[in-house]
């Protein structure tokens, strides 16, 4: 026979248990709510929030030499517009699939938005330049097939190194935006932005050729 006591333990014993659940469920949201919020939801990637969180916490010690390239994709809008949006996400992921096989040394790669993606280097400007030509040799190399048709990843960088000198987040990202749009202008490859002379070249890509037919 039950005694109150005994009904009691239980009750308690099932209150627990429910509340730890419940308490189990609530952190394995929280740990999935804070993933959503700085990853790409069609790449995996980091987000443009995580990327740039991650710039200023480099940026704020001045003993890390940071470089920052951008990477922006060739006639991405043509294969949209040509093709759809199908074929423009399996593009995108190749790209973000190809970034992350070449565990780039000291960087963090993720995607800002768009068919844009950002290569964060903490390593010096020699690191960030090996890291940036792997990056454009690589998704030269890579395709993504749908039926019959073959979509290249071409793609123009813009590299950019932190001097400390005041710079902030977005000076550093509207000096590899500059240098990637005239790397674009020249039909591809790496870019590099100089305070002086404006973006010098540091890796050309042989003449872009059409490859989606």
């Amino acid at each position: 026979m039950l005694t109150a006591s005994t009904i009691l333990l239980a009750t308690t014993t099932a209150s627990c248990i429910a509340l730890l659940m419940r308490n189990t469920k609530l952190r394995a949201d929280l740990a999935t709510a804070r993933h959503e919020a700085d990853h790409d939801a069609l790449t995996g990637l980091p987000n443009r929030r995580a990327l740039l969180r991650h710039l200023n916490t480099l940026l704020a010690d001045p003993a890390r030499p940071v470089a920052v390239a951008l990477l922006d994709l060739n006639r991405f809008k043509e294969i949209n517009d040509e093709h759809g949006h199908t074929a423009g996400d399996l593009v995108l992921c190749q790209v973000a699939n190809t970034l992350t096989a070449l565990d780039l040394s000291r960087a963090k790669v993720g995607r800002m938005g768009g068919d844009e993606f950002m290569i964060i280097t903490d390593d010096g400007m020699q690191t960030a330049r090996i890291n940036a030509k792997a990056a454009a040799q690589a998704l030269d190399a890579a395709t993504v097939a749908l039926g019959e048709t073959n979509f290249g990843c071409y793609a123009s960088l813009g590299l950019a190194l932190a001097d400390h000198n005041e710079v902030t987040a977005a000076d550093l990202l509207s000096r590899a935006d500059a240098a990637m749009y005239a790397a674009k202008r020249r039909g591809g490859g790496v870019k590099e932005w100089h305070p002086n002379i404006g973006a010098t070249v540091t890796t050309k890509r042989p003449k872009q050729r059409r490859r989606y037919r």
